[in-house]
């Protein structure tokens, strides 16, 4: 068996402090129709090739937001994206008033750095070194 895809679905508290968060800081867009993101407070959204479901829960998010990023192996799971520029990306979040760790070279090649969603979910960005 083959799969086609997988769009990580991720359980958040406010969809519209969510949804403003994946717009503003990564430049994500909806791809649901809006009257149903009110209705359902669930969308998918979309940046290039990425997708994501985002559904929000009664129940708050089961990680802890106070978790230093840079411990990354207390998370359940790391959503690890390939932007275009790892810089561009780091220099953008920090303009726009958020804190990302600082880009660190690994030892296994990449250029990383990482930020929490409004919901505590990890999201770590890298490149490849060499670029």
């Amino acid at each position: 068996m083959k799969f086609k895809t997988m769009i990580p679905m991720l359980n958040i508290c406010n969809i519209d402090e969510s949804l403003e968060f994946y717009k503003t800081a990564l430049n994500f867009s909806i791809v649901s129709d809006p009257a149903m993101v009110q209705e359902w407070r669930w969308a998918t959204i979309r940046s290039g090739d990425v997708e994501l479901m985002l559904a929000e829960t009664e129940s708050p998010s089961c990680f802890d937001k106070g978790i230093d990023p840079q411990e990354n192996t207390k998370w359940p799971a790391i959503f690890y994206f390939y932007p275009a520029s790892v810089h561009s990306l780091h220099s953008h979040l920090i303009d726009h008033g958020y804190k990302p760790t600082k880009i660190v070279d690994t030892v296994y090649g990449m250029k990383e750095f990482s930020i929490q969603d409004p919901d505590g979910h990890m999201l770590s960005f890298g490149e490849d070194a060499k670029e």
